[in-house]
């Protein structure tokens, strides 16, 4: 039988984590001859090339490395160039997916077959799979709170020196309950979730790369990632955009089909840095409000707030007594993200904003409202 999903795992230092994530590929009830996992190794060294080469699975696997740490975007395009199958799942090293997890995103699939499938926003659930001694104080603290009514959590950790194994790789084969005792809920408020499903506005931030499915086609038809994101953040979201832009349509997964394995947070980046976040202006202008917006209002700092300020604008627009302060807005957006991209004259800048300032003072529109709002952020960026 043809491939039909190439998994693309990339990952760098977390041999722990990975060996799990394999393991549970192990167990998908969907036909182990119509999916390949591609690990793709952006220059580990803590033995992940001979944990992964001497893996044994029922399902193709290849390996495949980089010499030198080049990044998140250009690990993943060099898995993208060893794919074999008609549809690729991005799926991070940490994400640990339950037996049903390809057979959901073919069903899917057969629903939406020309649609990105996304796990985000209801896989976003953590487990603590290992113990790590440089876990934070906190960190530390959750992980006893959360083990010990199970009998899980052991004194010792505490001293620990190295990475000790909760969840071993015969609990995820032998589906026992140990993982189940120690997941817990995520952090993510239940709003924010409820933002990233809804699809009228940005849908594009569904394309999460922990759990993601996209025909292969459209990936080579946007590009792939784009490899100048070096840093942490924002090129899964880029990638999003682009195809978006192509006017290919996103769905989310109602169930859920895996689980995080918790680290320590240091782990991970930034989800927006700013250099990332110049990249994207330089590559597509300033003409797009809702990336405009990401210079004010992150989204992953307030995605309600971001996604509210959108609408306002679009509805706004639709309104000839509001379209005047919708332009006004656009504009706003559009002066303060230049001015993150490349800061000008702060005096002249703010002479921009005072004038802008004025002209809506008075106005009692729900887009007058939120204008002011974004005018208050936009002059704290020119300070």
């Amino acid at each position: 039988m043809a491939i039909r999903y190439s998994i693309i795992i990339p990952t760098y230092n977390r041999l722990q984590q990975l060996l799990l994530t394999l393991t549970s590929f192990e167990t998908q009830t969907y036909p182990k001859d119509r999916f390949e996992v591609i690990v793709t190794d952006d220059g580990s060294t803590d033995g992940t090339k001979e944990m992964v080469e001497s893996f044994q699975t029922s399902y193709p696997l290849i390996y495949v490395a980089q010499q030198e740490q080049r990044g998140r975007s250009a690990v993943r395009n060099l898995g993208l160039s060893q794919a074999k199958g008609k549809y690729v799942i991005f799926c991070d090293a940490d994400f640990l997916v339950f037996p049903e997890f390809i057979r959901i995103v073919n069903q899917y699939h057969r629903k939406y077959p020309k649609s990105i499938i996304s796990g985000i926003p209801h896989s976003w659930d953590d487990a603590y799979t290992h113990y790590y001694p440089d876990f934070s104080p906190e960190e530390k603290e959750h992980c006893r709170n959360t083990l010990s009514p199970s009998n899980l959590w052991n004194p010792d950790f505490e001293s620990a020196t190295e990475i000790i194994p909760i969840i071993t790789p015969n609990d995820i084969l032998q589906q026992t309950e140990t993982l189940s005792k120690v997941t817990f809920a995520s952090r993510v408020p239940p709003n924010t979730k409820k933002q990233f499903a809804s699809t009228d506005v940005a849908p594009w931030m569904l394309l999460v790369t922990r759990c993601v499915s996209i025909r292969r086609s459209q990936l080579t038809r946007a590009g792939g990632f784009n490899e100048q994101f070096i840093l942490y953040g924002l090129e899964d979201w880029d990638l999003g955009y682009r195809l978006h832009r192509l006017k290919i349509p996103f769905h989310s997964i109602k169930e859920v089909v895996g689980v995080h394995q918790e680290h320590p947070t240091h782990f991970r980046g930034n989800l927006i840095n700013i250099e990332n976040l110049k990249i994207m202006f330089k590559s597509y202008g300033f003409n797009d409000s809702s990336l405009n917006l990401f210079a004010l209002v992150p989204p992953n700092e307030d995605l309600e707030k971001y996604k509210h300020t959108i609408r306002v604008l679009r509805r706004g627009y639709r309104t000839k007594s509001t379209r005047s302060s919708a332009i006004l807005m656009r504009r706003t957006l559009r002066i303060a993200a230049k001015q993150l991209y490349e800061p000008n004259d702060t005096a002249l800048y703010q002479e921009s904003l005072r004038r802008i300032s004025v002209k809506v003072k008075r106005r009692k529109s729900r887009v007058a409202r939120v204008l002011r709002e974004i005018l208050v952020k936009a002059e704290k960026l020119g300070e």
